[in-house]
Order: structure tokens, then sequence, then C-alpha cells
């Protein structure tokens, strides 16, 4: 049965099916543990959408500049 919550990012009112079967949440991709805030509840489904494309980017980019051609070879 789901939960009427407020988001934790926009405050904004939806339901929480985490305990039903096929919860609208069950489609989208984990998020990893470093965009989770622990004192968070859970998100609205268009703010776990957001945060999911913003994870999904992180992790699509590279941590460090491709280094120059060395200029010598």
């Amino acid at each position: 049965m789901a939960v009427t919550k407020h988001c934790s990012r926009c405050g904004a009112r939806f339901d929480c099916g985490r305990d039903d079967a096929g919860c609208w949440c069950q489609g989208l991709p984990l998020l990893p543990a470093s965009a989770l805030d622990a004192a968070a509840d859970c998100l609205c489904p268009r703010c776990l959408e957001a945060a999911t494309a913003a994870a999904g980017a992180a992790r699509a980019a590279p941590d460090d500049p491709p280094a120059d051609p060395d200029p010598a070879a």
C-alpha cells in the first residue's frame, strides 16, 4: 500500500510504494551511495529522475582531462 510522502529535496507530495510490487521508482537505475543523503527520505519522481540523470552524467565524465599528446613524439 502506497504511503503519501513529501520529497526531501523539493517538498512535493507523492505516493511512495516501496513496499508494493511494481513501485514507480523500481524502473529507475540505482543511485550510487555518493549521491545519497543519509539524513534525507524519499525523492519524488521528478527529483529522483534528476538525481539519477546527474549521477549518470557524473559517472560518464572523466575524472581527469585527457593528457595532451607528447609534442616530441
